[in-house]
């Protein structure tokens, strides 16, 4: 079964394919910077926030701010193995701005254990009508979606620790150049130092077209505030992100600690 959905996925990235890239969504709950994890957010977790973005051609100041970019998210995730997004999103070229909506979805066929050499693999597909960052003629089949396969696997190593991998392979935004079908990689490392008081999360990562590095800030009541940068098709090109958004993850998450230890306690209490 797994086998044949792989197969028609694959066949489904053959049908949606053109010649130019469009940027993506960035910083999503279960995603890195710019690229997707073989992960998807849990049943009843939802991400709700704001991302700005805008490109910089490091060679010429006179086109400092292009492509202007502010947008509203919400992502949710639904039977802890579907994820679904939807942004509203707002661009400014020189003198015009534009509104766009778009959404995105998905699927996870399976999910990675504690321990074990089985990787989280996920299917998805983004229905970009944006065209965040793209080029004018990139503009005109923003609409058309970019179709992805993600896989995930976490390592634990002597000195480095706990560190995860990603890989993939997807159209339209993650091919390069005239390549139908485009693949991504990825390294993410989490930490828990003391003095941050929540979880901090670094990435490095090639989503199909240039190199992507972020950091990723998660308080304990489920505040995130996101940095990234990276480069387009052309080194001298920059692109900078900025997120802020809140999740209810961490406040689940005490209230399930909450109810084990009132669980706990009653087991205690009854042998006594």
């Amino acid at each position: 079964m797994l086998r044949h959905t792989i197969l028609l996925f694959m066949a489904v990235f053959a049908s949606i394919t053109v010649s130019n890239t469009v940027r993506g969504e960035v910083f999503t709950g279960s995603g890195l910077v710019d690229i997707p994890t073989g992960r998807v957010l849990q049943h009843g977790i939802f991400e709700t926030g704001t991302y700005l973005g805008f490109q910089q051609r490091a060679m010429d100041p006179s086109t400092a701010n292009l492509g202007d970019t502010i947008a509203i998210r919400l992502n949710f995730g639904l039977f802890d193995r579907v994820e679904i997004g939807l942004t509203q999103l707002a661009e400014e070229r020189s003198s015009e701005s534009s509104s766009n909506r778009t959404a995105s979805l998905k699927l996870q066929l399976l999910k990675e254990p504690e321990t074990g050499v089985i990787p989280s693999v996920a299917i998805g597909v983004e229905k970009l009508g944006n065209k965040i960052f793209a080029s004018d003629s990139e503009a005109e089949v923003g609409g058309t979606p970019s179709a992805f396969l993600a896989v995930n696997k976490t390592f634990n190593l002597p000195r480095i620790h706990r560190f995860s991998g990603h890989i993939g392979i997807g159209t339209q935004r993650f091919a390069f150049e005239e390549r139908p079908i485009g693949v991504f990689v990825g390294l993410s490392k989490e930490f828990q130092p003391a003095f941050a008081k929540g979880d901090i999360t670094t990435s490095l990562e090639f989503d199909g077209t240039g190199l992507n590095v972020g950091v990723r800030y998660i308080t304990a009541s489920g505040l995130q505030v996101a940095l990234g940068a990276g480069t387009l098709n052309d080194p001298d090109e920059l692109r900078y992100l900025a997120f802020v958004s809140w999740t209810n993850a961490q406040i689940l998450e005490q209230i399930v600690n909450l109810e084990r230890l009132i669980e706990r306690a009653r087991a205690i209490r009854k042998k006594k």
